[in-house]
């Protein structure tokens, strides 16, 4: 019996360490899961990258998903960027209507230090 409950204690603290992947999902393009893979290694192997207070956030907008990298250490503000991974660029004719008009954020990754600003 004690082997059991030895087993079955080892085996949930395997599991319970285990590294959390980013679940397969059509709604989530592969570039950005490349993306936030890279950044997880980075933060791995150096974790004064800056990257474990960086946040990925989906947004609909006219049907579309466009997604914002935020990082709490730049002063540049997000990066945002449509489906395909195209940048969007604050210039564009409809970036200010995108701004006011975006809903139903929901985000994507969280750097382990990432503290939610936008709440």
């Amino acid at each position: 019996m004690k082997r059991i409950i030895f087993l079955f204690a080892f085996t949930l603290l395997i599991v319970s360490c285990e590294k959390a992947k980013i679940e397969p999902n059509p709604e989530i393009p592969n570039w950005l899961k490349d993306r936030i893979n890279h950044d997880e290694e980075v933060i791995k192997s150096n974790p004064l990258s800056g990257l474990d207070i960086a946040a990925w956030v989906r947004y609909n907008y006219h049907g579309n998903y466009y997604f914002e990298y935020i990082n709490l250490l730049s002063s540049l503000g997000s990066g945002t960027y449509k489906y395909d991974g195209s940048e969007y660029i604050y210039t564009q004719k409809d970036f200010f209507d995108y701004q006011s008009k975006k809903c139903c954020r929901y985000y994507v990754w969280k750097g382990p230090s990432y503290i939610d600003i936008l709440d």
